[in-house]
């Protein structure tokens, strides 16, 4: 079960990781669906290729962090400091799938919106899926 859950964590991260990259690059399927929308379609930020190749690097951080931990890789850091940060992360991924902004999060009150949908569909519950796999991975030890 352990393995399920990470293998689908990492699949999770992954994807998130190239997307990024890819918009970070100026690749342009799925942006559009990318960055929450008003009411009216209209994007709510236009985000710089900076901002998303930022995102990027830090998902690809989370995920080389994911995968020392899995792995348990032989660090010198004690194991309770990195249980420590997936909790932390665990935490983000929770605040993010679970938000009450009204573009963003399960509990959003913009739900008409492609972005919306999607979001309803993939990121927020991929996020609540991997911050819940952050806490079962750190509470397993």
């Amino acid at each position: 079960m352990t393995l399920l859950i990470a293998l689908s964590m990492g699949m999770f991260l992954a994807a998130a990781v190239v997307f990024h990259f890819y918009w970070g690059f100026g690749g342009q399927y799925g942006r559009n669906v990318a960055v929450p929308q008003r009411e009216d379609g209209t994007p709510l930020f236009v985000p710089t290729a900076t901002a998303m190749l930022a995102v990027a690097v830090v998902l690809s951080l989370i995920l080389v962090a994911f995968v020392i931990y899995v792995m348990r890789f032989d660090l010198l850091l004690p194991r309770s400091l990195l249980r420590s940060g997936m909790v932390f992360i665990a935490v983000i991924f929770l605040a993010r799938g679970l938000s009450w902004h009204p573009y963003v999060g399960l509990f959003k009150t913009v739900r008409a919106t492609d972005f919306a949908r999607n979001d309803t569909l993939l990121y927020s519950p991929g996020c609540v899926a991997t911050g819940v796999g952050f806490l079962l991975l750190a509470w397993q030890g």
